[in-house]
C-alpha cells in the first residue's frame, strides 16, 4: 500500500473534512492511503493573488516534508504546483490542472463555476499557459467565499450559474472551480443533464492511477 497525501491549501478543517467526504467513493476503490490535512497558518480561504502567493511556499514546504508516494494540492489555483513538482521526489498534481484534462475528455467546452470575479482572470492565465483556452466556453462566478460555498444554502446559486453555463455559454461538461465544492457535484450533475467535476477527485483519481501504472515524475 501506498500513500497520497492531499493537502488543502488553506487553514480550514471543515474544507479539509468535505473533501474526504467526496473521496470516500475513491478510498473503497483503491489499496493505497488517502490522507487530507490542511495547513496550519494558512488563510482559511484562498481567493486572491496574494493568498495564492503565500499559499505557494506553504505547500511547496510541507509537501516536501510529507512522507507519500504522490501528493495533490488541492486549490484550484494550484498554487505552487510548478515549483513543487521541480523538487519533489514523487508525483505532484493540481486539482485545477487535473479537472481541466479530465474535462477534454467528457465533452468539446468546459465551464467553471468559480467563488469570485477576481479569481476569473487568474483562472484564465492557468488555463492558457496550459493551451486550452479554445476549450473554455466560460467561467461564471457564484460570488461566495469558500465557507460559504461549501454550504447546503449555496446549491441554488451554484444550480443558477451552471445553468448560464449550459445554456448561455454552450458548455457541455462543468467544473466546480473551488475544491471545497464538491459535496454539491451529485445534485448539481442531476439538475443540469451534464457531468460534473469535482477536481479534488479528479486529481486524486489520475494520483492513485499514476500508483496503480507506475509512473514517475519526470526529471
Amino acid at each position: 500500500m501506498k500513500r497520497v497525501f492531499v493537502l488543502n491549501p488553506n487553514s480550514s478543517s471543515a474544507i479539509t473534512a468535505s473533501m474526504a467526504q467526496c473521496l470516500l467513493p475513491l478510498r473503497d476503490k483503491t489499496r493505497h492511503a488517502i490522507d487530507c490535512a490542511e495547513q496550519p497558518g494558512a488563510p482559511l480561504g484562498i481567493e486572491s493573488d496574494q493568498d495564492v502567493e503565500h499559499a505557494a511556499q506553504l505547500a511547496q514546504d510541507r509537501i516536501l516534508a510529507e512522507a507519500c508516494d504522490a501528493a495533490v494540492i488541492a486549490c484550484f489555483s494550484d498554487p505552487g504546483l510548478a515549483q513543487t513538482r521541480a523538487h519533489a521526489k514523487v508525483p505532484v498534481f493540481g486539482i485545477a490542472e487535473a479537472a481541466y484534462c479530465t474535462a477534454l475528455m467528457l465533452g468539446r467546452r468546459f465551464g467553471i463555476i468559480s467563488l469570485g470575479s477576481a479569481s476569473i482572470a487568474r483562472h484564465a492565465r492557468h488555463i492558457a499557459e496550459l493551451g486550452l483556452s479554445a476549450r473554455l466556453a466560460g467561467d461564471r462566478p457564484i460570488g461566495m467565499t469558500v465557507a460559504h460555498a461549501n454550504q447546503a444554502e449555496a446549491l441554488g446559486s451554484i444550480i443558477d450559474v451552471g445553468e448560464r453555463l449550459r445554456d448561455q455559454d454552450g458548455a457541455q461538461v462543468l467544473i466546480l472551480g473551488c475544491a471545497g465544492m464538491g459535496g454539491h457535484r451529485p445534485a448539481l450533475q442531476a439538475r443540469l443533464g451534464l457531468p460534473v467535476i469535482d477536481p479534488v477527485q479528479a486529481a486524486v483519481a489520475v494520483a492513485l492511477d499514476a500508483l496503480d501504472l507506475d509512473y514517475h515524475t519526470a526529471r
